[in-house]
């Protein structure tokens, strides 16, 4: 039972069986997981160069795992040279981890790890495997632990104090139990949480089919166990029900939320609460960014600024002013009505996309940013009604941000800052309509009502790993390729967000 063990079981310990019990089933790697671990390895490299001398890797290729242990132990015995990758294993041979380094101060260890994270120390799991060490590590040794620490993705170190002994030996014992003989647990935690977990399919796939109450966005775990002790286990029965039928407190002031999504999941179709809000008489401008992941510390934080221009204004919705309370206004529309043949018609009369690629350095990454200041003031002098569709709160945060690095026009500030310049469709979304679906991201919503991207495995995570494969390309053609796919996949957010906007637009609830 290694470190990593410990943080798969405060993860989930459903994810800790099956990562034990049926590791075949998981997702692979992926190009992103690689460049997360080249960074990782970087950052450990820096951190190795910043000691001095250090002893190389002690767990190394050509070295088992047991030779390292054994190594590790005659090292800290014997000498005082600062350790990294070093291998601790329980005497009965159950019990591991492998901290970044191990140092010296005075007569006790430093156990020190690399996290890419900006504050890593504020994640339990990150806490535990070094204080699982850490409490290994004085069983192995009797040397006592003077100081837990974590160099942060910022270079910044930061220290804490350890949990309990008797903590670890606890979560140690069930981690233990899990990769054992017990059963596969059955917990379903939220989407947002299992997403990019490699058994998420497995998981959700099953509670799906079998129509769990849980996979429901407003039913949080403590809801999903008020609801089985009520006998609701399926979000079918949710869905008869109304809020007064529900027994428990906590049940009936969550019923708004979670009924609504019940009846779209049981019916498989929208669940309308009220009139889409969208900003009639306006031309839409879509509009997205792709953004390195390492955020504002990378050399070019956003490299892709993403626009297309409508060429109509929202067509005038009908007036919704004197219309009844929720349940007069609600309505489901079929998934089959919503529309596949409308997804492929948009295609026909999408607007010309204009992408903003900045060149991988600080002057491309302002002239990048100056060309899109200078193409919005542009568009709004056109069109003095536009408006800027975006999704969720990523554009307007950086275009914040990079008022304040690199400063922009003053009628391009008076005009992003101008109250209702810039729509969130995703807001507008959840504020309308449910939908059976796992997430609202528009990854989820769009494909529902018939649109695919181009590239099936693109997505944020994606697009910052061929970022930095084109960092590191050598080839002037094939970093130009790598950057092109990236905006062919920015078109296609576009696109997905024009499909949504389209959808509302004719599904007004009579």
């Amino acid at each position: 039972m290694s470190g990593g063990a410990l943080k798969r079981l405060l993860d989930c310990e459903r994810r800790l069986w099956l990562s034990e019990h049926a590791h075949g089933h998981a997702a692979g790697r992926s190009e992103h997981d690689d460049m997360l671990g080249d960074r990782s390895r970087s950052l450990e490299d820096q951190s190795a160069h910043a000691i001095g001398t250090v002893i190389e890797p002690v767990l190394r290729h050509g070295v088992s795992f047991e030779e390292a242990a054994a190594e590790t132990l005659r090292l800290l015995r014997e000498t005082r040279e600062p350790l990294r990758r070093p291998v601790l294993l329980s005497a009965d041979g159950k019990l591991s981890a492998s901290p970044g380094f191990i140092l010296w101060e005075g007569d006790a260890l430093v156990l020190r790890d690399v996290r890419l994270a900006h504050r890593p120390d504020k994640r339990r799991d990150n806490r535990i495997r070094l204080a699982f060490a850490g409490w290994l590590v004085r069983q192995l040794t009797g040397l006592e632990v003077a100081r837990l620490e974590i160099v942060t993705g910022l270079g910044t170190t930061v220290t804490f104090e350890p949990e309990s002994d008797e903590v670890l030996a606890a979560l140690a014992a069930r981690a233990l139990e899990l990769m054992g003989d017990s059963p596969e647990p059955d917990i379903l935690m939220g989407h947002s949480h299992c997403q990019h977990c490699g058994h998420y399919s497995h998981c959700w796939d099953r509670a799906e089919a079998d129509r769990r109450v849980e996979v429901l966005p407003a039913v949080t775990q403590r809801r999903a166990e008020l609801l089985r002790e009520e006998g609701i286990v399926s979000f079918d029965a949710l869905a008869k029900l109304a809020p007064e039928d529900l027994k428990h407190k906590d049940l009936r002031n969550g019923a708004a939320a979670m009924l609504p999504e019940a009846r779209a999941w049981s019916s498989n179709a929208a669940y309308f609460l009220k009139p889409p809000g969208l900003p009639v008489g306006r031309v839409p401008v879509w509009f997205d960014v792709e953004s390195d992941s390492d955020g504002e510390r990378a050399g070019v934080p956003v490299y892709l600024w993403g626009l297309a221009v409508e060429s109509r204004a929202v067509a005038e919705a009908p007036d919704s002013n004197n219309r009844t309370p929720e349940r007069a206004v609600s309505a489901r529309v079929t998934h089959e009505e919503s529309t596949r043949a409308a997804a492929a018609a948009e295609a026909a009369t999408r607007p010309p996309f204009e992408p903003i690629l900045a060149e991988l350095d600080a002057a491309g990454d302002r002239d990048a940013w100056q060309r899109f200041c200078a193409r919005i003031i542009e568009v709004f002098r056109e069109n003095p009604n536009a408006v800027l569709v975006h999704w969720h709160s990523a554009e307007p945060m950086w275009i914040e941000r990079y008022i304040g690095r690199l400063g922009a026009p003053d009628e391009f500030v008076k005009l992003v800052r101008t109250p209702g310049s810039m729509f969130d469709l995703h807001g507008a979304l959840e504020k309308c309509v449910r939908l059976p679906l796992r997430s609202t991201s528009v990854k989820y919503v769009a494909p529902w009502l018939g649109f695919a991207w181009s590239n099936p495995n693109a997505d944020a995570a994606w697009s910052t790993a061929q970022l930095h494969r084109a960092y590191a390309c050598k080839d002037p053609a094939e970093r130009a390729e790598l950057l092109a796919e990236v905006a062919r996949y920015n078109a296609d957010d576009l696109w997905a967000m024009r499909v949504v906007w389209r959808w509302l637009e004719a599904q007004v609830p009579i």
